[in-house]
């Protein structure tokens, strides 16, 4: 039997869930958890808890989930109007911002694999999708981000693609209200990992994307070859991501022995 001190009040209808927490009956930690393990279940990864919004990293695609029809149906909405989503927090910061006058922050936080990466660039997608200016400026604010990924972030047993750096993302907008300009500030970059690495991890990504797909006179140039040869990259993994298609693209010289003998390492969204 459990302790009297570890047995909490509960919801009527266990199998019922709800899209705020704040809306529960009995809200303590039992109900709360509870009740994002329902919604999970049923490929509800968004909660809220008043105007804070919990996600929950399903490491899978939810079909649908983000598509431009999401986007347009969250536009001007305010929050609770709606399922509980990362694009209503993006759309109340702007309304916020616009009628306030004021600039608004998004804080996005979580242990490592919680999903913060690729939440913050369903955010600036969403801004900049609902809210550009119709310039390239949309296009290359958001297409920053593989850049940022590609130097600062790395493989780590919890999480394929996990930013070992923090950043600030400032998003620009003119008296119209539409985006013009965008700004990274970085800082707290995980520098051991250059010359160390565990067992199952990896470097920064970027030193592999050179190994298997540097063209021939940069390969030349800066002496690449596969990782395996690199003091820097063969404490760890020295495995590619790549897809079937990918992997005939890479050379075979530009394959590890690991590589080679255990295959190539799965994540469509990094391939």
């Amino acid at each position: 039997f459990a302790a009297i001190n570890q047995v909490f009040p509960a919801e009527e209808d266990s199998k019922k869930d709800v899209e705020d927490n704040c809306s529960l009956m009995y809200l303590n930690e039992a109900t709360l958890l509870h009740n994002i393990r329902v919604r999970y279940s049923k490929d509800r990864i968004y909660t809220y808890v008043a105007n804070i919004l919990i996600a929950v990293n399903p490491y899978f695609d939810i079909p649908k989930l983000y598509s431009l029809d999401v986007i347009k149906k969250y536009q001007g909405k305010s929050l609770g109007t709606l399922p509980p989503h990362v694009y209503a927090i993006a759309d109340k910061a702007f309304r916020d911002m616009k009628v306030l006058k004021m600039s608004q922050s998004i804080i996005v936080s979580g242990e490592s694999g919680a999903g913060k990466t690729e939440n913050t660039k369903f955010v600036l997608r969403y801004l900049t999708e609902s809210y550009g200016s119709g310039q390239d400026i949309d296009d290359r604010i958001v297409e920053a981000n593989p850049l940022l990924e590609a130097f600062g972030n790395a493989k780590t047993v919890r999480n394929n693609n996990s930013s070992r750096f923090g950043k600030f993302v400032e998003i620009h907008f003119n008296e119209k209200n539409s985006v013009v300009g965008g700004f990274v500030s970085h800082y707290l970059l995980e520098k051991s990992r250059i010359c160390v690495q565990g067992p199952e991890e990896r470097n920064y990504h970027i030193f592999y994307r050179l190994c298997a797909g540097a063209p021939e006179n940069i390969r030349e140039k800066l002496y690449l070859s596969s990782p395996d040869n690199f003091r820097y990259l063969n404490r760890g993994c020295t495995r590619y991501f790549a897809t079937k298609e990918t992997d005939k693209q890479i050379l075979q010289n530009r394959k590890s022995p690991e590589y080679q003998k255990s295959g190539s390492l799965k994540d469509p969204l990094l391939d």
